[in-house]
């Protein structure tokens, strides 16, 4: 009966100096410095205690990003608040969204990755968060391997049941970009088999753009493709990428 009762009164406590932290006056003077209990030290308690902390600190941690990018632009804590939340609610997506682009404010963009692929090992059927992993990677990566990191946390993001067909393309255009061509051209060839008549225009456009020009070559280049869709659709690509040999 006592670890219950501890366990209530903790979660009280967390709670209720998280809220005065949240509803205090927005011009008292905040240090960019706190106090963050580690994930460990509630690592005892119910997952249903655990989510209540974790949604308690989320509001704190919105509050602290919002009074430090409006006047000191100082994010200290910002990165120990992400990692909290997130580990005390692992499936609490919005949390990585908001946490991902907070870090990214307080140039701590290895650190939000991190976090992120968590998150996503954590959420296998949200498309959004390797889809925002993949614009992380692109968009403020650094190196010669990013396009492809990125086009292959697109294509996850894609593989996952309700995901948009504009992620197909990205992973196309940046895998040809990573300098993986005959990849692309497989991908690119299926977003032509399963697209909608735009994405069919955008396949015939890159493909056009990445298969040889001699027509014999550009043949043999295009044989392969012929394993990643019906017969007759193929004939169709082949015709639409062939108008100009006729």
């Amino acid at each position: 009966m006592r670890r219950p009762l501890a366990l209530l009164a903790i979660a009280a406590c967390v709670t209720a100096v998280v809220a005065y932290q949240v509803t205090r006056p927005a011009r008292a003077e905040s240090d960019p410095r706190v106090f963050v209990p580690s994930a460990q030290f509630f690592e005892d308690f119910s997952p249903s205690f655990r989510t209540s902390i974790a949604d308690a600190y989320y509001l704190y941690m919105v509050q602290y990003y919002g009074e430090h990018v409006e006047t000191d632009q100082r994010l200290d804590s910002m990165a120990d608040l992400v990692d909290l939340v997130t580990r005390l609610s692992p499936r609490f997506t919005k949390a990585y969204q908001f946490g991902t682009f907070a870090l990214l404010d307080a140039d701590e963009g290895a650190r939000a990755y991190a976090i992120l692929q968590r998150g996503v090992e954590a959420n296998p059927e949200d498309w959004g968060l390797p889809a925002l992993a993949g614009f992380l990677v692109y968009g403020f990566g650094e190196g010669a391997e990013k396009e492809r990191i990125a086009a292959e946390w697109y294509a996850r993001a894609a593989a996952i049941e309700g995901s948009p067909i504009y992620l197909d393309r990205l992973a196309a255009t940046l895998t040809a970009k990573g300098g993986e061509e005959e990849k692309a051209a497989l991908m690119w060839a299926q977003v032509y088999a399963d697209g909608d008549k735009y994405s069919r225009e955008k396949a015939v456009a890159a493909l056009d753009g990445l298969l040889p020009e001699g027509k014999e070559e550009r043949m043999r280049a295009v044989a392969p493709l012929a394993e990643t869709m019906p017969e007759a659709m193929f004939e169709e690509l082949l015709a639409a990428l062939f108008e100009d040999y006729l």
